[in-house]
């Protein structure tokens, strides 16, 4: 099983190809974007800062999705989220769970076939520190979070997304000490270094299960302006992992 999980910034390329940080879709960027998913042939999506319903539509027919769900982000709406699935999957949105106030972005669940097994698949934007005056302060919000989504039942086998945090944080060491193994340190090299903020845990019971893990910050990903100028299709790059 493959799995891709990307923050793909509104859709706008980086920098904005609007100029200044826009919450809109650049259709040059949408399409390409698109098309580098096709080409990494995931059997699963997990996409943050998809800010409206009908381009998760557009990218689930394009790829021929069979199953999909956005969500709008909870305190922060032009945060959302989607996961698409190429196969038959229950998925549900845990941003706005009952009894709780909504998490600040998104908080989508998939359960998936996986052999005779099924696998809990949580994908989740936590916050950043835009919006607190600390990084104390953003690393508690983050943890708090981590806490609900590790809480929400069943307990997911497989955590990833843009989780805002670098590896000497608080949040890190809390999802490390929770039972999961950071899916870049597992396979080694630079991949700890090159994916940014971006995470995939994978619960310590499935790490050898785990057959590739790579960043894809190269080829198609990267632009070239016809003046000679450098700019990618996100600012943070798609990770792509895949299960045995």
């Amino acid at each position: 099983m493959k799995i891709l999980s990307h923050n793909v910034y509104w859709f706008q390329g980086h920098p904005s190809r609007w100029g200044d940080e826009q919450v809109a879709e650049a259709p040059e960027v949408l399409e390409a974007l698109t098309r580098l998913y096709a080409s990494a042939e995931a059997d699963v999506l997990c996409l943050q800062e998809v800010h409206r319903n009908d381009l998760a539509e557009a990218i689930a027919h394009e790829l021929g999705m069979v199953a999909w769900r956005h969500a709008r982000g909870g305190l922060r709406p032009d945060y959302g989220g989607v996961i698409l699935s190429r196969r038959e999957a229950r998925l549900r949105d845990c941003t706005r769970a009952d009894g709780h106030a909504p998490h600040e972005r998104v908080h989508l669940r998939a359960s998936l076939a996986w052999g005779k097994d099924r696998l809990e698949l949580a994908a989740v934007h936590l916050p950043s520190n835009r919006f607190v005056d600390s990084v104390e302060a953003g690393d508690a919000a983050r943890v708090a979070e981590l806490r609900r989504v590790l809480a929400e039942p069943p307990r997911p086998n497989l955590v990833v997304g843009d989780m805002n945090c670098r590896t000497d944080s608080l949040p890190y060491r809390f999802i490390a000490q929770s039972g999961y193994v950071d899916a870049a340190v597992v396979v080694g090299g630079d991949a700890v270094l090159r994916r940014k903020v971006d995470y995939m845990w994978l619960d310590e019971a499935y790490a050898d299960r785990l057959s590739k893990f790579v960043v894809l910050d190269f080829g198609a990903f990267c632009r070239t302006t016809p003046e000679g100028a450098t700019w990618r299709l996100s600012d943070h790059p798609p990770l792509l992992m895949e299960l045995r």
